[in-house]
């Protein structure tokens, strides 16, 4: 229930009431006590001392109790009205409503400037919407906005958001995540609500979110020095990262935040000194990071602070392995630092998870696929040992994808026609960490497009979860680049509502 406002002659009372109470339900003074009166003893006389047996006063009554209610609406005003940027006030509201929010238009402003000024406050998503609704609840100044014209802001959210560790919604009890790859430009744009409306719908429970992909743009305004100094961030869609974890968290979805730590194409040419080195001494152009660079790991830690900040659930590495391809005349000068790919990585990985654990916060890693049959020249070649990454991280994806497969494999001339491929790998990644204690989960990616897989459609998808968890999976994740996850609601049984 809440609390009518329409007692107070303005909204700043509610202020008052909030500091009035300190925030505390018996904060009201007492009324004064009236003087003890003297009383005399009939058998001692006139002058004797007072009989404290027969000479008891009645106790004062407690004060009145303020219901909590009315302690919390006091408590959301104040957050509120100090929130307000220039020209905004609180109003009360109607009857049993919280308060108003009336605008006063500065020179200059715009409905698009104001929307921009307000959307921190609102429960509308994206900028043009809310400038839209405003446009439309005060249809007077829709066209053309005058300084001093009063506008009704629609739309105020009706409770404080919680920020950083406090918003953070974590695993579910079982561990058990069930989500789908978004891009950036998703997460900025028209389609994010309705996937995560989806995700809710069909009993799913996580969207894997670039931090940056392999192109090293960062999808939101970052203040990570790295970032602004190379203007990383000058192609990001996401406009405030923690109110777009926000609106995820208020469906029950958790947001695993995904950095691509070492293909990074943004930064390998403007930061040399971070780039896999050729053998002649130069950096090598293939848009990769060395994975021994100290600045390659401080960037990627910075990153997962900052997503942690913002209330990320869970922090994802991907490429956190050395590269493969065109790297004939690399050198990444190993032997004369006595070091191993292999090492080189378990150390990185190491590193962040000291980081994200004195958090609270999950890791988990992205590994190749083909790291499941356990063949030591992939394992040495990529940086990637199970058995020596499985410690230092909550959680292994392994990426099983049927169609990334060579054509022979498994004795498949076509492995993107077999879904069991997911089990296949699954399984061979649980196998090799079976004995380690404390070992990660295991949460696949599975395929889900149609690239290089014959038969792809609803059945194969679900096909391939039913192998995942045949393997012994906890939960899977899809990928699919463009976000068409049509295929994933048909297979996914609709569920009510659970808390969170």
């Amino acid at each position: 229930m809440r609390i009518s406002f329409s007692r107070w002659a303005s909204a700043s009372a509610l202020v008052f009431l909030y500091a009035s109470i300190g925030c505390t339900e018996q904060a009201v003074a007492a009324p004064p006590r009236a003087p003890r009166a003297r009383v005399v003893s009939a058998k001692a006389g006139p002058t004797a001392a007072p009989s404290l047996s027969a000479a008891k006063v009645a106790p004062a009554p407690l004060p009145p109790t303020i219901p909590p209610e009315r302690l919390r609406a006091a408590a959301f005003a104040k957050w509120l009205e100090e929130k307000l940027p220039p020209g905004g006030r609180l109003v009360p509201g109607e009857p049993g409503e919280p308060p108003a929010i009336v605008h006063t238009a500065q020179p200059g402003e715009s409905l698009a400037k104001v929307a921009a000024a307000y959307l921190d406050l609102s429960d509308v998503y994206l900028l043009y919407d809310f400038a839209d609704a405003i446009g439309k609840a005060n249809p007077k100044s829709r066209y053309s906005l005058k300084p001093g014209a009063e506008l009704t802001i629609p739309h105020v959210i009706t409770e404080a958001y919680k920020t950083g560790d406090a918003q953070r919604l974590g695993w579910p009890e079982d561990k058990v995540i069930r989500g789908v790859y978004m891009r950036g430009d998703t997460a900025g744009g028209t389609y994010y609500l309705g996937i995560l409306d989806k995700l809710a719908e069909h009993g799913m429970n996580a969207i894997v979110l670039d931090t940056k992909d392999t192109d090293g743009w960062v999808t939101y305004p970052s203040k990570v020095p790295l970032a602004v100094e190379t203007k990383a961030t000058s192609h990001g869609a996401i406009r405030d990262l923690p109110r777009a974890i926000r609106f995820a968290h208020e469906r029950g979805i958790r947001v695993i935040m995904r950095i691509s730590c070492f293909h990074d194409e943004w930064i390998q040419p403007k930061k040399t000194a971070l780039s896999v080195r050729g053998k002649w001494g130069g950096p090598y152009p293939i848009g990769w990071l060395d994975p021994s660079s100290e600045g390659a790991h401080q960037y990627v830690i910075d990153l997962a602070k900052e997503a942690m900040d913002a209330g990320a659930d869970e922090i994802q590495l991907d490429y956190v392995r050395y590269p493969v391809i065109g790297t004939k005349n690399a050198d990444f000068h190993l032997t004369e630092r006595n070091l191993t790919r292999v090492g080189v990585v378990r150390d990185f990985v190491r590193e962040v998870h000291v980081v994200t654990k004195a958090r609270g916060v999950p890791l988990s890693l992205d590994v190749f696929g083909v790291i499941a049959l356990g063949k030591r020249i992939d394992i040495d070649a990529l940086g990637q040992d199970l058995a020596l990454l499985a410690p230092e991280c909550e959680v292994l994806s392994p990426m099983v994808y049927p169609s990334h497969y060579a054509k022979g494999f498994y004795g498949f001339e076509e492995p993107g026609a077999h879904p069991e491929l997911i089990e296949v790998g699954t399984k061979g990644t649980l196998d090799q960490i079976a004995q380690i204690p404390g070992a990660a989960l295991v949460r696949p990616w599975l395929q889900a497009m149609y690239y290089e897989s014959p038969g792809y459609g609803p059945e194969y998808l679900k096909s391939e979860t039913k192998h995942a968890e045949a393997a012994g999976s906890t939960g899977w994740l899809m990928w699919n680049p463009g976000q068409d996850y049509s295929y994933a609601w048909q297979i996914m049984p609709k569920k009510e509502a659970k808390g969170l």
